[in-house]
């Protein structure tokens, strides 16, 4: 049998032509080196200097690339004790470290800032080109750009990374522009649509050696139009795309870990819809107001049958139960028939009810547990008044 080393050789030689030579970057490279560290805290100025003299938006894109590259060092700290210290662009910038998802993240703004359409995508890395067990839940986030009509990958932290890893030794490749199907040898996204590949693969395929993996991707007929799914994805409000991004992390590689991330995005959005119905809370606009309502209570107990949820969120959840049942009493007094008063109180008990039995389910010494069941006794005891006189 052929030995590995010999066997990527090859593959590196045969595809060496799909790559351009970095030659062609090294003026833009040197350019983006020399930036004065005196803009590093200016990002207009920054990202003026950075595209100046780049002549279409891949020299734009590899600027920012090697700038970054250049001046921000991976925090090893951070990422061995596996927390975040930096809480902005401008913490990254002051500290000069980040991680991963500080890379990415500076990267996409880079690339906003210059005009460029780009974003941080998640998912799961290897070190290595041999086997790999996936971890639970997504380790690594790098970058799509969308250049000369097409998106594209790109990961400026393993860009900034010193010296040859496996795979650049193998293929003769940087990790700016990589194409789609080498990328996917050592970064597996977790929305498929990030492949960028006509026929993405699975976590159960990536787990195989890359020597496996790659003929495995370029046999693959179509089957799959990544370009839709990705318009439609970013036409979403940004609330509903982290949603999405959640459900399809989970859906893709189903670990417990994913599906409590999942949930947690649920309640998030709920949130979101909470702060929407809040100015909606008026005697005119109460009918909207329970749209917004009702659907962020529908997705807590969908969170809920996920995962049990937090004090906080069975604080938030009891909430909305009650701004329900205040609602829905409001609107009671506007009813036009007896009929239509009594069903309205009546779904004004019910979510009553849920807040308490929910709100009972808290410590006992829980602040808001006490202030909250003595709110709904004392709706509940109204409710009630109104629907025994109509009985």
């Amino acid at each position: 049998m052929m030995n590995i080393s010999i066997r990527l050789f090859l593959l590196g030689a045969l595809l060496a032509a799909a790559f351009p030579a970095l030659a062609q970057y090294e003026a833009i490279d040197r350019h983006a080196r020399r930036a004065p560290d005196s803009l590093r805290i200016n990002l207009p100025e920054l990202v003026n200097y950075l595209v100046e003299p780049a002549r279409d938006e891949r020299e734009k894109a590899r600027s920012l690339y090697a700038w970054l590259a250049h001046a921000i060092a991976y925090d090893d700290d951070a990422s061995r004790e596996d927390r975040r210290i930096n809480r902005t662009i401008g913490d990254i910038l002051r500290r000069r470290r980040g991680t991963c998802f500080d890379y990415s993240l500076l990267y996409a703004e880079l690339c906003r800032r210059a005009g460029l359409r780009c974003v941080p995508v998640s998912g799961y890395s290897r070190p290595g080109l041999d086997a790999l067990a996936l971890p639970s839940t997504p380790n690594h986030s790098w970058n799509a750009v969308f250049l000369d009509g097409q998106w594209q990958l790109i990961d400026p932290t393993w860009g900034a990374a010193p010296g040859q890893d496996a795979f650049t030794a193998a293929f003769d490749a940087d990790y700016f522009l990589t194409p789609p199907r080498l990328f996917i040898l050592n970064h597996l996204p977790a929305m498929a649509m990030w492949q960028l590949l006509p026929c993405p693969i699975s976590p159960e395929d990536f787990s195989r050696p890359a020597e496996a993996l790659l003929p495995m991707v370029e046999a693959r007929d179509p089957c799959y139009a990544y370009e839709d799914t990705i318009r439609a994805f970013l036409l979403l409000p940004a609330e509903e795309q982290r949603l999405k991004e959640a459900e399809a992390t989970y859906r893709f590689h189903p670990t417990e870990e994913n599906k409590r991330a999942w949930a947690q995005s649920i309640i998030d959005y709920a949130v979101h819809l909470s702060q929407l119905a809040e100015p909606l809370q008026q005697a005119d606009s109460l009918p909207a107001f329970l749209a917004l309502q009702n659907e962020a209570i529908r997705l807590c107990r969908k969170a809920e049958s996920y995962t049990p949820p937090l004090p906080w969120q069975t604080e938030f959840f009891a909430g909305l139960l009650i701004n329900e049942a205040v609602a829905l009493n409001q609107m009671s007094d506007e009813a036009e028939t007896a009929e239509q008063e009594l069903g309205w109180l009546k779904a004004a008990q019910r979510s009553l009810e849920e807040a308490r039995q929910s709100l009972r389910s808290l410590p006992e010494d829980n602040y808001y547990r006490q202030y909250a069941l003595q709110q709904c006794a004392a709706y509940l005891e109204a409710v009630m008044y109104n629907i025994r006189r109509l009985e």
